[in-house]
């Protein structure tokens, strides 16, 4: 072999390893860029399952606390019902009805769903029905009954369940009655 032969194989021995160690390089770069987009895209994915989970949460937790206020207003409306129609002589089943009526009405759901606020504003409503049925059991004890005094916790609690509806509408985010 001659030198010109001997160059030309070191020069070419020169041009496969360069090649080669730009291509390990590359391999090397491009493996470590698709790492890191794999890794990019596992966590947007976890990202994205775990804003799901928290969303359906919060419908699942709306709904529930929906279904509770609803079934507690609704009770609290039909005791107030009952108190007034036999306070104006309209129910006539007697007290023992209203009395098993306002022990059936349950406040657990809310107390457990609810925030403090609203938790406050149950008690105050019904802190103002057990007010006004004291109230009413003295007038039917009375020979001539004051309803002034009956009509005043009547105002007292309508304006608790008023409060009580507009914490609850600002609990669920939906627009209510204004303060």
């Amino acid at each position: 072999m001659d030198g010109e032969t001997i160059r030309l194989i070191v020069v070419a021995l020169g041009a496969i390893i360069a090649g080669l160690s730009g291509s390990l390089i590359a391999g090397a770069y491009n493996s470590q860029n698709t790492l890191a987009t794999i890794e990019a895209a596992r966590l947007a994915a976890e990202t994205e399952l775990e804003a799901g989970r928290e969303m359906e949460h919060d419908r699942w937790l709306r709904d529930r606390k929906i279904d509770a206020y609803t079934a507690l207003i609704n009770q609290f409306r039909e005791l107030d019902q009952m108190v007034r129609e036999h306070h104006s002589g309209i129910y006539l089943k007697g007290t023992f009805d209203i009395v098993q009526a306002s022990r059936n009405i349950n406040t657990l759901e809310v107390r457990l769903l609810a925030p403090v606020n609203v938790s406050a504003a149950v008690a105050d409503v019904i802190l103002a029905m057990q007010e006004r049925f004291d109230i009413f059991i003295e007038d039917a004890q009375k020979e001539a009954p004051d309803s002034s005094a009956f009509d005043t916790a009547t105002e007292k609690l309508v304006q608790k369940m008023d409060r009580l509806e507009r914490l609850i509408s600002e609990d669920l985010g939906v627009p209510g009655k204004e303060s």
